[in-house]
């Protein structure tokens, strides 16, 4: 399933591109390993404030033989100030449904005028 959407709040004047994107659960034929991909993403920014961009997307990736199950989830936020791109992020992975990895990061990286 695949969708993008424009959405914008008359209230606040805020601008939001959607995606969502779910490749569903496929088997390979020759070793029967399913996996599922899924990403959101939301971008936003108000018209008259060029620093109120910022953007979330999410990625759920699963792989699943017959005996287990993994998956990770990633987290990635983007927002700016006036010389900087400031960016966290953050994944975990599990295995049969417990937390096996767990990382967060956060970064603030010069703009150079970009």
């Amino acid at each position: 399933m695949s969708a993008r959407s424009v959405e914008r709040d008359l209230q606040q004047g805020v601008t939001h591109y959607r995606v969502h994107e779910d490749t569903g659960l496929s088997r390979h034929p020759d070793n029967g390993l399913c996996t599922r991909d899924i990403r959101r993403e939301d971008w936003s920014i108000a018209p008259d404030d060029p620093l109120s961009l910022a953007a979330e997307i999410r990625w759920t990736c699963a792989a699943q033989p017959a005996d287990w199950h993994t998956e990770s989830h990633c987290t990635t936020r983007l927002s700016c100030t006036a010389t900087e791109w400031v960016i966290l992020e953050r994944i975990e992975a599990l295995a049969d449904g417990h937390k096996v990895f767990e990382r967060e990061r956060n970064a603030r990286i010069p703009r150079d005028n970009m």
